[in-house]
């Protein structure tokens, strides 16, 4: 069998692609497996093809393994288009605003993907501290923090103040390769000064992935606070 797999392999790799689409029916499990990896590695050259195939196709199991591929070439791309700062523990996070120019508020959405090669589950977020120029507000057990920063001139003294931990109990959701979850907050532009602000998140890595150290880490959001 061990020599058997690769040459087997190496024979995938030459197939064409009806050929390879053909052994997706075949009867036995190895060949159908491999058959759909090729396809799978081939990627988005195909899919015209896949999707022609899997609307032509009388056979339900075979067109159910065509879905399946195409769900997985939907998800790489949208990881693939995807922002963030960087990746950790298998997850991404992407920040935006519904506005960049203005009085506000500013409506911010974060949203964090499973950018990993399988199902995993984000453990959620319930409470988040924030980083204004002239304060921080903090909570026990935030898990992350919002940051607002100022581009040119002073931040003025940060001064931090305690509060009660806001939101409730964290919510686990399970997500495949590609699907994400969003949070949103606010930022009430008139509780700063005229200006230029970069926003960023970051989320504290060791309270929801123990064992990792670096912390998952957003994009930045400009946004212009005008009266």
């Amino acid at each position: 069998m061990m020599t058997i797999l690769p040459i087997l392999a190496a024979w995938l790799l030459w197939r064409e692609p009806v050929e390879l689409l053909r052994d997706l029916s075949d009867e036995s499990i190895q060949i159908r497996e491999r058959a759909s990896a090729e396809l799978h590695r081939r990627g988005e050259e195909l899919r015209d093809l896949l999707v022609k195939s899997r609307d032509r196709t009388a056979d339900v199991e075979t067109r159910g393994r065509l879905n399946d591929l195409l769900r997985r070439l939907d998800a790489d791309e949208r990881i693939r288009r995807f922002g963030g700062a960087n990746r950790v523990a298998g997850f991404a996070a992407s920040l935006r605003s519904d506005l960049w120019f203005g009085s506000g508020p500013f409506r911010l959405t974060l949203e964090v993907m499973n950018v990993g090669g399988g199902t995993q589950e984000f453990p959620g977020i319930a409470a988040w501290d924030v980083e204004l120029p002239d304060q921080d507000l903090r909570g026990q057990g935030s898990e992350g923090r919002l940051s607002v920063k100022r581009f040119i001139g002073p931040s003025g003294l940060r001064r931090t103040v305690w509060a009660p931990r806001e939101g409730g109990a964290r919510t686990p959701v399970q997500l495949q390769p590609g699907e994400s979850v969003r949070y949103e907050a606010t930022i009430e532009a008139r509780s700063l000064p005229a200006g230029d602000y970069r926003v960023g998140v970051e989320l504290f890595s060791r309270e929801l992935f123990p064992g990792v150290d670096d912390n998952l880490r957003s994009n930045s959001v400009s946004l212009t606070v005008r009266y």
